[in-house]
């Protein structure tokens, strides 16, 4: 039985499918980091962002700009790189790309709550 279902898991990481929806999250999630992002800095309150890089972007480019200019930037990278090394590696992208949705779905709960906090 226990057999059965990590086979079973294992045949479900494999698929494309799956990198295509984990895919499609993941670029939800940095939408909702980016809208969360800017409630939590708005009006220049770069000193709450915690990522140093993303702290200059917003910085020299201002807010809201800077996050979509910083958002645009990394995600056509990711996106670029997910799809190529997906078609040769579905199993070990779709495992990074499950914990990276969890780890940013952590993330714009936390700025959703610091935000409500704020107000």
């Amino acid at each position: 039985m226990i057999t059965t279902l990590l086979s079973a898991i294992g045949s479900i990481l494999h698929k494309a499918e799956l990198t295509l929806l984990l895919t499609l999250v993941f670029m939800i999630l940095n939408v909702l980091d980016g809208h969360s992002t800017y409630l939590v800095l708005k009006p220049n309150h770069f000193e709450r962002e915690k990522n140093p890089i993303a702290r200059w972007v917003f910085r020299k480019l201002h807010i809201p700009r800077g996050i979509v200019i910083f958002k645009v930037l990394l995600m056509s990278l990711l996106i670029v790189a997910i799809s190529y090394y997906a078609a040769w590696e579905p199993f070990t992208i779709n495992i990074a790309m499950f914990v990276a949705d969890i780890l940013f779905l952590l993330v714009v709960l936390h700025n959703y709550a610091i935000s409500r906090r704020l107000r």
